[in-house]
């Protein structure tokens, strides 16, 4: 199969898969622990096409890395195939508040490519440490602590609806469980990152868009360690109508991995591997 060809297979496996995996609670909190117990050097979608080409694979590298840790690939595997950016700089002129102009280089992905890489279990060698044994994201971050990393100004009142937005400023209802209120944080800035306010949202019914949210938003939760059963609720009931979110499933997947490369930064050592 020609790389033009595989790369359409790919991505429109990749589109069923998020469909059916953003309405499913269930799969998609198994999905939030798989990649935290060490899938983090992909991105959620290639993690996606990972499973779905080998379900059980535990730790995958290109046949390169494989041999700088003296190990190989065995004869007649069959290579995992996912897909990589190809990142394009430019420079970009911009002018500050007094006039004043300076040029800044900016990259932008134009393009995408296949790659094959291997799971452990294709492979023979030096033995490896497998797996993550750090217990990360156990649920004791604090409102204060997520939204420092946003540019978005949160108030905390009082109030019967847990949370809302404008599309520039985050409103919390004071609530006495902390993780609560970071898990409506994370449902709020999920509406923002997504448009909502702007013109792709008028596009969207509000239960597409509450779908979208609450889904971004309980698989950061899951990936840091806080338990959503109201969530697991909420999108449980939209799982047959995968139909009505199939063109936003990939940009759930992508909103989530932004956020939490801005939470917890230190889990991640490379750029986006895909951009929603």
């Amino acid at each position: 199969m020609k790389g033009a060809e595989r790369n359409k297979v790919l991505l429109g496996k990749l589109k069923d898969l998020s469909s059916a995996l953003v309405t499913d609670p269930d799969k998609l909190k198994a999905f939030a622990d798989r990649w935290r117990g060490g899938f983090r050097q992909y991105s959620f979608y290639n993690q996606l096409l990972i499973a779905i080409q080998k379900g059980d694979a535990t730790l995958c590298a290109g046949f390169k890395q494989w041999r700088k840790h003296k190990r190989w690939v065995n004869e007649g595997e069959k290579a995992l195939w996912i897909l990589a950016p190809g990142i394009v700089p430019y420079k970009k002129r911009i002018v500050n508040k007094d006039g004043d102009e300076k040029e800044i280089e900016e990259k932008v992905i134009k393009y995408f490519f296949s790659v094959a890489v291997f799971d452990i279990s294709q492979t023979s060698g030096q033995e490896l440490l497998i797996g993550n044994s750090e217990v990360m994201g156990n649920g004791d971050l604090s409102l204060d602590d997520v939204s420092s990393k946003f540019d978005y100004p949160v108030k905390v009142s009082q109030g019967l609806a847990d949370g809302s937005t404008d599309g520039k400023n985050i409103k919390i209802s004071k609530r006495s469980n902390r993780a609560q209120m970071v898990a409506c944080y994370f449902h709020e800035l999920a509406h923002i990152l997504l448009d909502h306010a702007k013109d792709r949202g008028k596009n969207l019914s509000r239960q597409v868009r509450e779908l979208e949210a609450e889904a971004t938003s309980y698989l950061v939760c899951s990936c840091i360690g806080i338990e959503n059963e109201g969530a697991k609720s909420y999108i449980g009931h939209w799982n047959g109508s995968k139909e009505k979110i199939d063109k936003s499933a990939l940009k759930i997947l992508g909103t989530a991995e932004k956020i939490l490369r801005k939470v917890k930064p230190e889990w991640f050592d490379r750029p986006l591997a895909l951009a929603c």
